[in-house]
């Protein structure tokens, strides 16, 4: 005899009320998230945060100038990372600082016949480059600065005395590219014929044609210089005359930032200057009509004569000669938008290329003046905390309530469908067994009045 088969019932899941199971998916979800943010954002905000709040750094900026910036393989800290999560590994970059309290605050009244020029060096980013291990420095001619075969001209921008030069090598054919695939140093080549510069050399920028005549003052700010004629200058702070146009000098600082004070546009009447230092006078005879960026700078350092009570000298702020720059305490960030790249760029200038160092604010604590960071506000700072805590915490408490409310009131009855306890009033479900019982009584109940 053969097996009888048994028949196999489809089972059909009815359709479910969308409300609940929205309900459901949606605390699901937010639980799932909110936790997941409360993980990331300890490490992102609450720590950091936390160490801020403890750091005992001032709230009032100083002033900051790159000494050097040092590129390093393996690294114990770095200026700037691009993911907090990840320690520092591998090649990175270490800025250091000089570190110094704030300059005098300007402020030069009637003036006239006003002028400025920016003295542009060579932008490292956007340069043409040569690569020599191909036949790109086959007919290289002028003055190149070279790192690892790549050169970069240097002959608009720069003017290099030198005397001594090493053996020619040749840049071209074969064996040119295998002898040029690591020139490293500063080059003088003749269609693709290059000796390397020995030093003592002398590169200065070619900034030529500065306006100096009827000129008394002179305020040279990174790579640009302001000149004009002016009656006097007072101290912003203390509302004291410093110097004036009596004196029949030319009053020379540097300064960090230079605004017109004026109202008009076309003129500089009168300006503010901001953080100036080393505040000096210099004789008239000194400037002729024209002159250079070179000359300028040599004069305001070595020739003009120190007055403190313009400007004081950068030597008596000094706090700290060799400070470690980060971003921030951490030394990263985690917005993933290259912004260490752009950091990098701007405050790692050191001068090396012949441009002005990088100057800017930045912050430190007395308790340790040899790590300084460029971003520090407590105010913002207090307020990602409060957001970062709140937000998600409110969001995992409230599905979390959701949920155990959804696991007391939403039960599965007899046809797999899900209802609220409220909602159905203790009525029986139609189709389900006890329905069927309770009919049965019924009908069992009637059998028995008829007989």
């Amino acid at each position: 005899m053969g097996k009888k088969k048994i028949p196999v019932e489809d089972l059909v899941v009815p359709p479910q009320d969308q409300r609940i199971c929205g309900t459901i998916c949606i605390c699901q979800m937010t639980l799932v998230l909110s936790s997941v943010a409360l993980v990331y954002l300890t490490v992102a905000i609450y720590m950091p945060a936390t160490r801020a709040f403890k750091s005992q750094i001032s709230e009032v900026p100083v002033m900051c100038t790159t000494t050097r910036s040092v590129t390093r393989d393996n690294c114990e800290w770095g200026s700037c990372g691009e993911w907090c999560l990840s320690k520092t590994s591998g090649s990175c970059i270490q800025i250091y600082v000089n570190l110094r309290n704030n300059g005098s605050s300007l402020t030069f009244a009637n003036c006239s016949n006003s002028a400025n020029k920016t003295c542009y060096g060579i932008d490292q980013e956007n340069a043409k480059k040569a690569r020599c291990i191909a036949d790109e420095c086959k007919n290289l001619t002028g003055t190149f600065n070279c790192t690892t075969g790549m050169c970069i001209n240097i002959t608009d921008a720069f003017e290099c005395v030198f005397h001594n030069t090493d053996p020619p090598m040749k840049c071209s054919g074969r064996r040119g590219k295998i002898t040029c695939i690591d020139i490293d140093g500063l080059f003088s080549c003749n269609r693709g014929t290059c000796r390397k510069i020995r030093t003592p050399y002398n590169c200065d920028r070619r900034c030529v044609d500065i306006p100096t005549r009827n000129k008394n003052l002179v305020l040279l700010s990174g790579d640009k210089v302001y000149l004009s004629q002016c009656q006097s200058a007072f101290d912003i702070e203390t509302k004291k005359e410093i110097w004036n146009e009596s004196q029949d000098n030319v009053l020379m600082a540097s300064c960090f930032t230079i605004t017109n004070s004026s109202g008009s546009t076309d003129s500089y009447d009168s300006f503010d200057a901001f953080d100036c230092i080393n505040g000096s006078v210099l004789d008239k005879g000194e400037l002729t009509d024209l002159t250079n960026f070179t000359y300028l700078s040599y004069l305001h350092v070595a020739v003009a004569q120190p007055v403190k009570t313009i400007a004081p000298l950068d030597i008596d702020l000094t706090i700290a000669n060799e400070s470690r720059l980060m971003i921030n305490l951490e030394g990263c960030v985690n917005t993933l938008r290259d912004e260490c790249k752009e950091f990098l760029r701007e405050y790692g200038k050191d001068g090396t290329d012949h441009n002005a160092r990088a100057r800017f604010p930045c912050f430190f604590s007395n308790d340790n003046v040899n790590i300084v960071v460029s971003r520090f506000d407590l105010e913002t700072t207090y307020k990602q905390f409060l957001i970062a805590s709140v937000v998600p915490s409110c969001l995992f408490v409230v599905s979390c309530t959701c949920l155990v409310l959804c696991q007391r009131t939403v039960h599965v009855g007899d046809d797999a469908k899900m209802r609220f306890k409220g909602c159905t009033g203790g009525a029986a479900v139609p189709g389900s067994k006890s329905n069927q019982d309770n009919m049965g009584e019924a009908g069992g109940g009637d059998n028995v009045m008829a007989l």
